[in-house]
């Protein structure tokens, strides 16, 4: 494994989105001959900042953070990114192809239709020498110190042709489509990575092992039974409690049923645990629904009604949450459910966001349906 060393007198710089933009148009002229200045901006911190669409191939942003960047359609060739943090950042169709990318953290970032073929994604860390020395780098039970971080990332038609993903972390990821003819991927660590559309003689028999598989057949025949159960909890629901029953679907795979649940009323249904992976729940009626524990990634919940909805433990990453109603909920007899998301890096910064400004204020609103 590489390490590359940074003494005290290398601070992270803060760059403004204006800065930015003059050192970009500098360095566009650098790649096209007509004199400008090479982009070099190592341990330079960039988070949040708009770079899409722009050309920084074989710019050096070694050791850079760059959490959250918009870099969609950016071209990144040739570039340095050597120990980078690129976590949650928007890569869509982006090149970083021949990149160095040793040690770099793209978790929970949107890397679909990106081109990452020939780049270097072998583990690397960085050693800090100042009043104190430590190592830093990134950090998975099951792969290396150090190792190039996928976990909860959105990897869809993602090219990684001939690239050295030795150790390599995609845990949890999203994985439809991708490319990986020629890549080295000794030890890569697929655990609950969904793959679809993935030339499987491309992967070792240890990924496919590790991977989240599809639904079974029991699952399949579990489906119209589930379903059923979850149309008579709705028919509870709207009748104030004359007709249906209240549903209990925990532990169920419900991704056959990804198109089928849109806009019901399942408000306290307990769905702990379930595989909802892509489901769309968009128009639910879901207060107070246990979710604790479920794969809801890249589930739709656009303009669902989430007050008290309990997501503790639950997979998040690339589900979508457009116009849903978030907050605590008042229940009928006045006592109050509250809203629960994990903010540690698992539920998306939307959701994030709510759940800690939740806690902070103690907002609610009522049940509409008593």
């Amino acid at each position: 494994m590489t390490a590359a060393v940074l003494t005290k007198d290398i601070l992270p710089a803060n760059i403004s989105q204006a800065d930015l933009h003059k050192i970009i148009g500098d360095h566009q002229h650098y790649v096209t001959h007509r004199r400008g200045l090479r982009a070099r901006l190592p341990s330079a911190k960039l988070d949040g900042l708009m770079m899409a669409g722009r050309d920084l191939s074989e710019a050096d942003l070694s050791c850079a953070s760059l959490r959250g960047a918009d870099l969609r359609g950016v071209n990144l060739a040739h570039a340095s990114l050597f120990c980078a943090d690129l976590r949650d950042c928007d890569l869509r169709n982006a090149r970083l192809d021949h990149a160095d990318l040793r040690g770099a953290s793209f978790k929970g970032a949107n890397l679909s239709h990106a081109i990452l073929d020939q780049a270097d994604l072998r583990p690397a860390s960085l050693l800090y020498m100042g009043d104190t020395v430590k190592f830093q780098g990134n950090s998975h039970s099951e792969s290396p110190f150090g190792a190039v971080d996928f976990s909860q990332a959105m990897l869809r038609y993602t090219s990684f042709r001939n690239t050295k993903l030795d150790n390599a972390n995609f845990t949890d990821a999203s994985i439809e489509g991708a490319a990986f003819r020629g890549s080295r991927l000794r030890n890569a660590c697929f655990r609950n990575a969904v793959m679809t559309g993935v030339h499987l003689d491309d992967l070792s028999s240890r990924a496919l092992e590790q991977a989240l598989r599809p639904p079974s057949p029991d699952a399949l025949e579990r489906a119209k039974p589930v379903l059923t159960a979850l149309w008579a909890h709705h028919e509870w629901f709207v009748s104030g409690g004359k007709k249906g029953r209240p549903a209990m679907i925990d532990g169920e795979d419900l991704r056959p049923l990804a198109k089928s649940l849109k806009g019901l009323c399942l408000a306290g249904l307990s769905a702990r645990r379930v595989i909802a992976y892509g489901v769309d729940f968009s128009g639910c009626q879901l207060q107070a629904a246990h979710l604790d524990g479920a794969d809801l990634r890249v589930a739709n919940f656009d303009g669902a009604d989430l007050s008290g909805t309990d997501f503790s433990g639950a997979k998040l990453s690339h589900a979508s949450f457009k116009d849903a109603k978030i907050g605590d909920l008042t229940l009928c007899n006045g006592k109050v459910k509250r809203f629960s998301a994990d903010t540690d890096g698992h539920a998306p910064a939307q959701l994030q966001r709510h759940a800690k400004m939740i806690a902070q204020a103690g907002l609610s609103a009522p049940l509409g349906s008593c």
